[in-house]
């Protein structure tokens, strides 16, 4: 039974966005008939701050939807409580015969039927999507490897999930962000969802630049950056994509969350602004170098997910720089765009 109100709680965040709070509902059951509880337990649900009772089927005789339906409204009227039928698996056919008796049910990664809650849904996908202003982290980066690998077909949240090292709850929500944004086509195949992006890779960055922000969360200059193998990013790797003169201190990208490891592995030292390398007279009379000073930035996401080259991928790093005031810049951009992506 665990498992079935799992996949229930699972099933309508997935699908509505919603936190089901599911509870063992104790009270007042006595009052209903005993043959009641030979083929159900019995639940609280709150969804949109409505309260339910939930008649989970326990494993037994098959149930026609003329008894489900006697079953729904004999506790409806009993508890004073809209009753909702839950079941692990349920034919085609039966659920449309419940639809036409108008008796809620949900069977989980399959259909859900909610007459009396339809007002309330659709306020609540209203709400939503209006305040869709920006994608997270993780709809972010499927929909930039949508932009890198163009001829990816319809994927599920969870092969999404295994190519991009996210969890497949962290996907679930990111499709569901992408869904709500509108820029990609989300349907159920039995228990799976698919995700397919039908528009063209021109027409899937323009309907998505509104909502993509600046994959970096913070910039420092740091000593020692230059051999640890960091990807290149910033101004660095603008000047590899186009003709811009490269900046006298170089630019790398890391995960936020990796810079503190990173940082005492190799012992680095953060700096408040940069400055030119010293040369120091050791007492053996070679001259050695300090390490010299870079510009770190720290990402929202893991940059290395969608390189493929030394440098971070070109939609990232127009991302990171499509603000910078500087005709110089805005120029080898626009330069990269048209030499480095194919539309």
């Amino acid at each position: 039974m665990k498992e079935l109100l799992d996949r229930c709680k699972r099933y309508l965040n997935n699908n509505l966005g919603i936190q089901a709070i599911l509870s063992k509902y104790n009270k007042k059951t006595g009052a209903l008939p005993f043959f009641l509880h030979d083929h159900y337990d019995f639940y609280k649900l709150n969804l949109l701050e409505k309260e339910f009772v939930v008649l989970a089927k326990k494993n037994g005789e098959e149930l026609t939807p003329a008894k489900i339906l006697k079953h729904t409204q004999l506790v409806s009227d009993k508890l004073q409580l809209q009753a909702i039928f839950l079941g692990e698996s349920l034919s085609s056919f039966n659920r449309q015969r419940l639809i036409a008796y108008k008796a809620p049910f949900i069977i989980p990664d399959n259909q859900m039927y909610l007459p009396d809650m339809a007002i309330d849904l659709k306020e609540h996908f209203i709400k939503t999507r209006s305040k869709t202003e920006s994608l997270g982290p993780a709809a972010q980066v499927v929909v930039l490897y949508i932009l890198l690998n163009p001829n990816v077909d319809a994927v599920t949240p969870k092969e999404l999930a295994e190519r991009l090292d996210y969890s497949p709850m962290t996907m679930s929500r990111a499709v569901d962000e992408i869904e709500i944004a509108g820029l990609a086509d989300v349907s159920s195949e039995g228990r799976r969802r698919m995700v397919q992006f039908k528009k063209n890779r021109r027409q899937l960055w323009d309907a998505a630049l509104p909502y993509l922000k600046t994959p970096v969360r913070k910039r420092l200059w740091v000593k020692g950056l230059k051999n640890l193998g960091l990807l290149i990013a910033g101004e660095s790797a603008l000047a590899r994509y186009s003709m811009l003169t490269p900046p006298k201190q170089p630019v790398y990208a890391i995960l936020a969350k990796d810079w503190k490891n990173i940082q005492k592995r190799h012992a680095l030292e953060t700096v408040p602004y940069p400055e030119e390398p010293v040369t120091q007279i050791s007492l053996f009379g070679d001259n050695t170098q300090q390490a010299p000073i870079s510009q770190l930035e720290l990402w929202r996401y893991n940059p290395q997910m969608l390189s493929t080259e030394k440098t971070v991928d070109p939609f990232s790093l127009y991302l990171s720089l499509k603000e910078t005031e500087d005709e110089r810049i805005e120029s080898a951009l626009a330069e990269m765009m048209e030499r480095r992506v194919k539309w």
